[in-house]
């Protein structure tokens, strides 16, 4: 049930001034880092790689659109905003699995523990899988014989921490690795993210940095080649070389949300969200999303993402992905409270509406 807003004491404005400025400044600092994040452009679309850490999870989340940067739901959310892990006191675990692009599939498992007043810590692992793929050759065009099973992994930590009752902080520490035939790379990822809750009727505000990290590239053995370099001795030995493979940049970019309890009734309000996305390797994007709750146990979501561009020079052609939706479960077995939730994204002409299911549970 919402309370009545009353006008803050002296005491209250300053703790709340001081927290509006805490926000602006970590906000103001945090996009010092992101700059180059906002510079995207048709130009940069295809020169990242690890793309599995742009991989969504979390079914409340993709069902609106990915618009909740700025929505504290706990461990649900981290994916979107690392500080939403902070704006819970429950130890929660959440585990989901998702159909992807052209038959691919994502697992992902997560659990957090609750540290008192030190504040929220998770650990959570991403695995991407494309299936077995047969190896052909222009001898070979039906198959070798030899199978590839490529690998993706993201492996991360999240700390979130309340720093006022306003403010919430957060940050993810993921290790990436990617395995194809012989051939490995691996790189390191930072988010950082600040949700700041302005007290009045469920207005929140929300900032993440997303994928900062250092370039990565691939090495392995079937590098090493022998070749007879010009001039050489024809009955010498040829010299063993090591090619080397081009770096890669993370695909990083920054996140601008905010979130609105629309109320319905006295005890029924209605989450509308809201988030600018600028890319770094691609246009800049918008997100927006609702969640209605119907009666006590029943969510029904909705969202869309699009391109911001409004000139077509400036738009991807191949764009794929426009509205999703789902919904969302609450229920107890005993005194567990359990979530289960389900999204779907639609990507137009080019694939199969994406599915995910995702089950949470607060102990």
């Amino acid at each position: 049930m919402r309370t009545n807003h009353r006008i803050p004491s002296n005491g209250r404005r300053r703790r709340v001034m001081k927290s509006w400025v805490t926000w602006v400044l970590v906000a103001a600092a945090l996009s010092g880092f992101a700059v180059d994040a906002a510079a995207g452009g048709l130009d940069r679309v295809g020169t990242a790689g690890a793309q599995e850490l742009r991989i969504p999870v979390g079914a409340a989340g993709i069902a609106t659109g990915g618009s909740t940067v700025a929505l504290g739901s706990g461990l649900s959310n981290i994916f979107y905003n690392p500080a939403s892990l902070a704006s819970t006191d429950e130890s929660e675990a959440l585990v989901s699995y998702s159909s992807y692009i052209a038959d691919t599939k994502v697992n992902y498992v997560a659990v957090a523990s609750h540290l008192g007043s030190q504040g929220e810590f998770a650990f959570h692992a991403k695995v991407y899988s494309l299936g077995d793929i047969t190896v052909t050759t222009e001898a070979a065009p039906e198959g070798t014989g030899q199978i590839l099973s490529p690998s993706y992994a993201v492996v991360g930590m999240t700390y979130g921490r309340r720093m006022t009752d306003r403010v919430l902080l957060g940050f993810t520490g993921s290790y990436v690795a990617e395995k194809v035939a012989d051939m490995k790379a691996s790189g390191f990822a930072v988010d950082l993210g600040v949700q700041y809750d302005t007290g009045w009727r469920g207005l929140r505000f929300g900032f993440a940095m997303k994928n900062v990290g250092p370039t990565m590239h691939f090495d392995g053995p079937n590098l090493e080649e022998r070749v007879a370099l010009p001039g050489d001795d024809p009955a010498a030995q040829p010299h063993v070389v090591r090619l080397q493979t081009a770096e890669f940049e993370l695909p990083s970019y920054l996140q601008i949300g905010v979130a609105y309890d629309l109320a319905i009734s006295e005890n029924r309000h209605v989450g509308l969200y809201g988030t600018f996305q600028g890319n770094n390797f691609s246009t800049d994007e918008y997100r927006i999303g609702a969640d209605v709750p119907v009666g006590e146990w029943l969510n029904l979501r909705a969202g869309f993402q699009g391109q911001l561009a409004l000139d077509s020079d400036a738009r991807m052609q191949d764009y794929a992905y426009s509205y999703s939706y789902g919904a969302g479960f609450n229920f107890k077995l005993g005194d567990r409270p359990f979530k289960f939730d389900w999204a779907g994204s639609h990507t137009g002409d080019y694939f199969d509406d994406l599915q995910q299911i995702s089950l949470g549970i607060s102990f």
